[in-house]
């Protein structure tokens, strides 16, 4: 009885062993089958990715080439610009015109040559102090400007004479100044800062020289008849002027004598 109960409790055991060895197996297989599943679902999420950060990057590769393509037209459209010949452009042409003059010193001194200072022109520059030329480009394209604007403004006072000095300073003075009482000077430049001559269009005075203009206008023209005239005239009153300087200068130094032989007197008393 024993040995039959004891066979019984020996087969349930296999059996029950048997049976958990096939749920473990199953258990098994189906974690399997979830891990293969998962990565495969992982590959195909990286694949993904990956896909779209290649196209992305081929996005960016086409619009670099887009890019360089337009840059490398605009170059091209900006290169045919200027190799295209300008247009003919039209010389400046003042509303007056002048006649020069010429070249002619300016000491400083209380009665200058021309007396009325205008205005001056700080884009056109100015001699230094040692006489050197301002750097710029600005010079050739605005002197002819600024010589108008000069004659307009010497006209608008009265004026037919006026002068270009330091470069950029507008000078003038009634018709009848002696723009030349201080003597020629060749301290005077055209286009490029070179020595002005008989050929140049335009010229200005560098420092402590005027080159004097006249305006062309039928109010202020004078026949050189008029101009010797009037320049006999100016010699007859600086003639007056020199004998009264003198006679002043006479008259101070006398009564100086005067005044010492006074001094002298009065000490041997």
């Amino acid at each position: 009885m024993n040995g039959k109960l004891l066979l019984v409790l020996i087969g349930a055991f296999c059996l029950l062993a048997g049976s958990t060895h096939a749920l473990k197996e199953e258990k098994a297989a189906a974690e399997g089958k979830e891990e293969a599943k998962e990565d495969q679902e992982t590959a195909g999420a990286e694949e993904g990715e990956k896909g779209e950060e290649d196209k992305t990057e081929e996005a960016s590769k086409n619009s670099e080439t887009e890019e360089d393509a337009e840059e490398g037209s605009a170059d091209s459209k900006e290169e045919e610009k200027s190799s295209e010949k300008p247009a003919d452009v039209a010389p400046f042409q003042c509303n007056l015109k002048f006649k020069r003059v010429g070249c002619y010193a300016d000491k400083g001194k209380k009665e200058r040559p021309l007396r009325s200072f205008i205005m001056s022109d700080a884009d056109l520059g100015t001699t230094t102090k040692k006489g050197k030329m301002p750097t710029g480009d600005k010079f050739n394209g605005e002197l002819p400007k600024f010589a108008c604007k000069c004659a307009n403004e010497a006209i608008n006072d009265g004026n037919a004479v006026f002068g270009l000095q330091n470069l950029a300073e507008c000078w003038t003075g009634p018709d009848d100044s002696k723009y030349d009482k201080d003597g020629a000077s060749e301290d005077c430049v055209t286009f490029d800062y070179a020595k002005c001559n008989e050929s140049a269009e335009v010229c200005a005075g560098k420092k402590n020289a005027n080159f004097v203009y006249y305006v062309d206008s039928e109010e202020h023209t004078k026949s050189k008849e008029m101009i010797k005239k009037e320049f006999a005239e100016y010699n007859k009153k600086v003639a007056v002027w020199r004998k009264e300087q003198a006679k002043k200068a006479k008259a101070k130094q006398a009564k100086k004598a005067k005044k010492s032989k006074k001094a002298k007197k009065a000490k041997k008393e």
